[in-house]
């Protein structure tokens, strides 16, 4: 199972759309060992429209803090699931709770008022 994370200094980013990179882990399912963690970025650089880039990517799904509407449904559109709500913690942490079904989600932070459909923004 590949999985994508949004990054930013090593942890999940908050806001799909602001964040510095993109990580991307390969799971074994059923050892739940992370076989694989590498980060990239899209040629044509990050924004809620990387989505499609990701999905090329092979990936089966995300877990994301906030995520607009636009991108959640390029991901529905290319059956990539979205766990979104999720903590800003470091990278393996996140990885390590999704796997042994521990990580606390919250609120979509970018699906509420203020929010159009094509971005997520920072909340100060």
């Amino acid at each position: 199972m590949k999985i994508c994370i949004p990054t930013s200094e090593g942890k999940l980013c908050g806001h799909f759309g602001h964040c510095d990179s993109f990580t991307f882990a390969e799971i074994n399912p059923e050892t739940k060992e992370i076989l694989t963690i590498e980060e990239k970025i899209p040629e044509e650089g990050i924004s809620c429209q990387s989505a499609a880039w990701i999905s090329e990517q092979g990936v089966s799904k995300v877990l994301a803090g906030g995520m607009g509407g636009r991108p959640m449904m390029m991901f529905a559109m290319n059956g990539v699931e979205v766990v979104a709500g999720c903590p800003e913690l470091p990278i393996r942490e996140v990885l390590e709770k999704y796997m042994a079904n521990s990580l606390e989600t919250g609120e979509n932070a970018c699906s509420g008022e203020g929010h159009d459909h094509a971005h997520c923004h920072h909340h100060g």
